[in-house]
This record gives structure tokens, C-alpha cells and sequence, in this order.
């Protein structure tokens, strides 16, 4: 109805009623759409709603040369340089930076912040989690997860399931002010995950220099070094995420030298 010059598209689901609309506005909009979701979790129909944003878009933008060449691989014969281009994520180092605030000491906060949808890894940390509030500490957990999306109301109830709903916060979505200060207050940041493109949650996390437990998965897995800026673990592994959670309860000196040379990278990047 607005007539826009250009229509952007956050992933190509949907680019028929985007160039539908595009073909009858009074402007002849330009479709530009910027494809984000983790290539090796695509379905089939997620596939062929890519080939024809390829066919139809004026421009696609990809977030790494890596995934921009895993699609030009898979839709060799659709792909155009011309129309291709490679913008990656970042954030602002002004923003996203460390904090000399004190920390609440009576407790030990974990958290996550994304979507909250199935491709997230977030009902394996409810049971890690669950896991841990089993064992002996030497401190007071609590769990954060920050985010909206359609999956809450099953990790609402898987947690209610698990007897650790007063262990744990849904903050719901985060402006980016309430952001910093919840990234700020972690002890640490978990980031459970079945694949990722380009983590902005991880960046955002590394330059505000928390040591970092995240899934050993593509999209994480080449933005964190395992041992040295953060932690990796098999996705959907409860077991081994609550083993290194713990590793890092137990081991400040570890936990404080992930999150130094995390926030290096994070800063050197």
C-alpha cells in the first residue's frame, strides 16, 4: 500500500508475494532480500523458496563467503555474481563493551538471548540446567532467556516439567539498552543452538567479554575457538553442556581467560 522503492526481505519465504506486489506498485519496487538461515538446516521448500529469490530479486546479500559460495554450490546455475553481495553482521563496539558495574553475588546467572523458536538448542539448556540444580554448588543458579518467538510456550512447560520454572526468567524481547546491562550481569553466556549463520548473539556476548558456552555447530564453530574463546559442545548433548557449565563454575581462572580473549576477538574483529 506504501509504495515502496524497495522491499527488503529477511529470508526468501516470502519473495512471490514480495515480487507479486513489487510488479503492481506504482514505483516498480526493487526487491533486495538478505538470506540468514543456517544452510545445512534448510528444508527443501526452504531451498526452493531460495532458488526463486535467486530467479526474481534484484539483489541478494549473504553474510559470509562461506555460506554466499555453499548457495552458489547448491543453485550454481541460478546464481549471479552481479546480483550477489556479501554484507556480514557487526554491532557497536560503543554499545557492546564491558562493564565495571558489581555484580549481584548471591547469585550465579546463566543466560541465552535469541529467538525462541526450534532451531534454537534451548530445551537441551532447560536440561542441562536441570542437571546441574541436581548437583552439590558452590553457588545459587539462575537461568535467563531472553527472546520471543513461538516456541516459548513448550520451553514453558518442558521447564514446568523439569521443576525449575523458579529457577528461571523468560525476559521476553530485549531492547538494546535492556540488552547490555542483561549481557552485563551474566556470569555466563550460553548459546545452545542447532546452526547459525553469522551469531550476532555471540558477537554481542564476546565484546562485552563473557566466557562463552555455545554449541559446536557451522555458524558458531567458526566464530569461537574451543579453549580459547569460549567452550564447544555437541548440540542436543544436556550432559555435556551441564559438564561445562560446571567446568566453569568450578574454574574462575578458565571462565575470566575465555572472556579476555574473547573480548580481544571481539575487538581485534
Amino acid at each position: 500500500k506504501s509504495n515502496p522503492d524497495v522491499i527488503f526481505l529477511h529470508g526468501s519465504a516470502y519473495i512471490l508475494p514480495a515480487r507479486f506486489a513489487a510488479l503492481f506498485s506504482k514505483r516498480r519496487s526493487k526487491i533486495i532480500v538478505r538470506e540468514t538461515q543456517a544452510n545445512h538446516l534448510k528444508t527443501n521448500i526452504d531451498w526452493l523458496y531460495l532458488a526463486t529469490a535467486m530467479l526474481v530479486a534484484d539483489k541478494m546479500v549473504y553474510l559470509s563467503t562461506e555460506y554466499k559460495e555453499q548457495v552458489k554450490a547448491k543453485w550454481s546455475w541460478l546464481y549471479k555474481e552481479e546480483n550477489s553481495a556479501m554484507i556480514t553482521n557487526d554491532i557497536n563496539l560503543h554499545t557492546f563493551k564491558k562493564s565495571d558495574a558489581k555484580k549481584n553475588n548471591s547469585l550465579f546467572l546463566l543466560g541465552m538471548q535469541s529467538r525462541l523458536i526450534s532451531i534454537k538448542d534451548h530445551i537441551t539448556l532447560l536440561d542441562a540446567f536441570a542437571m546441574l540444580l541436581k548437583k552439590e554448588l558452590p553457588v545459587k543458579l539462575h537461568l535467563l532467556i531472553a527472546g520471543e518467538g513461538e516456541f516459548k510456550e513448550v520451553l514453558i512447560k518442558h521447564a514446568a516439567s523439569l521443576n525449575i520454572s523458579d529457577k528461571l526468567t523468560f525476559t521476553g524481547m530485549l531492547e538494546e539498552k535492556e540488552l547490555v546491562h542483561f549481557l552485563h550481569k551474566l556470569d555466563i553466556y550460553i548459546h545452545a543452538s542447532l546452526g547459525e549463520t553469522m551469531s550476532t548473539a555471540i558477537m554481542q556476548a564476546m565484546a562485552c567479554g563473557k566466557p562463552i558456552i555455545a554449541s559446536d555447530v557451522p555458524g558458531i564453530n567458526n566464530m569461537i575457538s574451543n579453549n580459547q574463546t569460549g567452550l564447544l559442545v555437541p548440540a542436543k548433548n544436556a550432559a555435556a553442556l551441564s559438564d561445562a557449565i560446571l567446568q566453569l563454575i568450578n574454574n574462575n581462572q578458565l571462565a575470566e581467560l575465555l572472556a579476555g580473549n574473547a573480548y580481544t576477538f571481539a575487538t581485534a574483529n
